[in-house]
Order: structure tokens, then sequence, then C-alpha cells
């Protein structure tokens, strides 16, 4: 009885390690794309609170709509019971060219909100730092969604530099 039981156990591991072994490392489909980090210097004269009030009016100007923010310094200090450097992410978007950059690509969705954050570094040096979407993609969409992603990333470039010199 016993030289069976291991017979069995033996021929269902066997029988399992096919189904085992199909299964792939990792499920996940990747694209690699070479992404751009655009960074300005908060100019001395700027307080933290001017240049965030400077990024939300240009992106009222640029018809690109404020749709929220993170005020990650917060969860820092929250979390350590410490004081933490001023960084918060900006999320702003443009809902027509949304749609057309997902209709042309829908991993364009890894763009989107576009973010700007603005932080303070250790030196106490404030920043506008954001992820630009790649050229390349962008290039090979149809010309209405490319016209479209590069007026976003324009009025993007005008937020981020406008941020930087308390421009209103």
């Amino acid at each position: 009885m016993n030289k069976l039981r291991l017979v069995l156990s033996l021929l269902s591991l066997f029988s399992l390690q096919p189904v085992l072994a199909a299964e792939p490392a990792d499920p996940l489909a990747y694209t690699e794309v070479k992404l751009q980090i655009a960074k300005i210097k908060v100019q001395d004269s700027v307080s933290f609170d001017d240049a965030i009030e400077s990024l939300k009016l240009r992106a009222n100007q640029r018809n690109l709509k404020f749709v929220g923010s993170n005020l990650i310094y917060k969860e820092i200090a929250a979390l350590t019971g410490k004081p933490a450097k001023r960084m918060e992410i900006y999320n702003f978007c443009d809902g027509l060219t949304a749609n057309k950059l997902l209709s042309a690509d829908p991993q364009m969705i890894a763009f989107m909100p576009c973010r700007i954050a603005l932080i303070e570094d250790v030196s106490g040096t404030r920043w506008v730092i954001s992820m630009m979407m790649d050229i390349k993609m962008i290039q090979a969409m149809p010309a209405d969604t490319r016209d479209s992603a590069m007026q976003v990333m324009s009025s993007m470039k005008d937020m981020m530099v406008a941020a930087s010199r308390g421009d209103l």
C-alpha cells in the first residue's frame, strides 16, 4: 500500500511539473521607452507658494485642467514624526488630448495625468521637475494626435518656466 501511495505521489508530481514550468516568470509585458526628466531651479526670490500659484495660473492659461495634487512631504512627516522638506506633485490634464493619445496608443496612459513636481532638496534649493513623454512614441502617432501631444508638452515646459520665475 505504501508503494502504491509513493507511485501515485510521484505520478501526480510529474504531471504537475509541465503546468508549473509553462507559467512565465513575469506575466507582465514591457515596452521600453526613452524618458526625459525636465527640471528647472526656482529663482531665489520666488517662494514655494508663489511658484505653485504661477504653475496653476499658467496651466489655466494653456488650457490644462488642474486635476489633483499630492503633498507627499506631509505624508513623510506623518510617518516619520519629523518635518520633511517640501515635496508636492501637481496633476494636469487636457481631456481631448488624452482621448486622442489613448486612441492612438493605450500605453500612453502611463503618462497621464501630466505631473509636475515642486520640491525642496536637502540644501533648501527648490526645483520644478517633470517627466516628459517619449518623443519617438509621439512622432509615431497620427498627425492630429502628435500635434496635440506636442502642444501639451510645450504647455508643460511653459508652466515649469513660469513656476520657476513666479510669473503670473
